[in-house]
């Protein structure tokens, strides 16, 4: 029999009573987790935050008086509560998968969408997303981080083949660390970047279109035809084989259905380091950030074994650490360094 002690505290937070209750019924259908409280905005949320002490926070953005955001902001800046790990579950469209970035930014470590609105009736269609997202999250150390404010000068278009690219992989508190990289690269980058960052495919294109309007580069979600350029960015899909083929320095993306079924994390980390090691070789800087499980380990091994230059993200400094000590254990490491040192040294390898 499992202690009350060894479970993990979940407060559940949404406007909706109908979610409360589906929610707290998905929840309990795991041993491991125990429901101590619900609430319906985020002042409540606040208020039970620091009675209850819960482990875990789901989160609902779009509720009456305080928002989820905001929300976040208070429960993780009031000093008696146990920092909490808060996970964003709500109904993202596109405006609110901006406020599921910044949810990230101040705090959250992860977010769901939910399958159909607001009032997602079918919420157990992402039972195991959500359970899974649960333990993760209870593992998670808590970080914020500052505000970005957008660049204003225009862009050039960038169109020089690239002759180095700089391939990030990222996970579980990833997307404000790859937004604080990319926003310290200047307009006249000399490499191509490609991210692979674990996220459901809505959330791609949205990423992709906050990081262009965020930083000095050219910034998209990949599309079959595009080539990697110097000074563009490029945000691997989550629902399509990644690929790159070319010669003479021209390499070109080529994106493919996937028909397998695959209940890991996408994008595909391992696939897309391992199509840049085998297209740049030893032009390559191969990035691995906070995320749970070892996706990038062997994508990691290919960037090394073809002469490229490999940085972990410093686990002390990570969300959840599993990603970064799963190259560094296996000794494919170059360089082991907080998120500002990365930005540092990619200057330092690439400029």
């Amino acid at each position: 029999m499992i202690s009350r002690s060894d479970k993990i505290r979940v407060l559940i937070v949404d406007d909706s009573f109908f979610m409360k209750k589906l929610l707290k019924e998905l929840l309990l259908t795991d041993e491991m987790i125990e429901v101590v409280g619900q609430a319906k905005d985020g002042e409540e949320a606040v208020v039970k935050a620091r009675e209850l002490k819960p482990d875990v926070i789901t989160m609902d953005y779009n509720m009456p008086g305080l928002n989820g955001v905001h929300a976040i902001q208070e429960i993780l800046a009031d000093p008696n509560t146990n920092e909490p790990s808060i996970i964003m579950i709500s109904a993202y469209t596109g405006e609110g998968s901006e406020e599921a970035m910044e949810a990230l930014r101040v705090g959250a470590v992860d977010f769901i969408q939910k399958p159909s609105g607001e009032l997602s009736l079918d919420i157990d269609k992402i039972k195991d997303e959500i359970l899974e997202k649960v333990h993760i999250a209870s593992r998670a150390r808590v970080r914020t981080y500052t505000h970005i404010k957008r660049v204003k000068k225009k862009k050039k278009r960038p169109r020089t083949l690239a002759v180095k690219v700089v391939v990030i992989g990222s996970s579980t508190g990833g997307p404000p660390i790859v937004e604080d990289i990319l926003t310290s690269l200047p307009d006249n980058f000399p490499a191509a970047v490609v991210v692979a960052q674990h996220m459901p495919e809505f959330f791609t294109n949205k990423f992709a279109e906050r990081l262009d309007r965020l930083t000095a580069l050219w910034v998209k979600r990949a599309q079959d035809g595009d080539t990697l350029k110097a000074g563009q960015v490029i945000v691997a899909p989550a629902d399509t084989h990644f690929s790159l083929e070319g010669s003479n320095g021209e390499r070109t993306i080529h994106l493919r259905e996937r028909h397998e079924t695959h209940r890991g994390p996408r994008p595909n980390i391992d696939e897309v380091m391992g199509e840049v090691a085998e297209n740049y070789g030893s032009e390559v800087i191969g990035i691995v950030l906070t995320g749970m499980g070892d996706d990038g380990r062997k994508g990691i091994e290919l960037i090394k074994r073809a002469g490229g230059y490999v940085i972990a993200q410093d686990p002390q400094t990570a969300s959840i650490a599993s990603m970064p000590e799963a190259i560094i254990k296996a000794n494919l490491v170059n360089e082991i360094l907080r998120p500002e040192d990365i930005i540092t040294c990619i200057k330092k390898l690439v400029t």
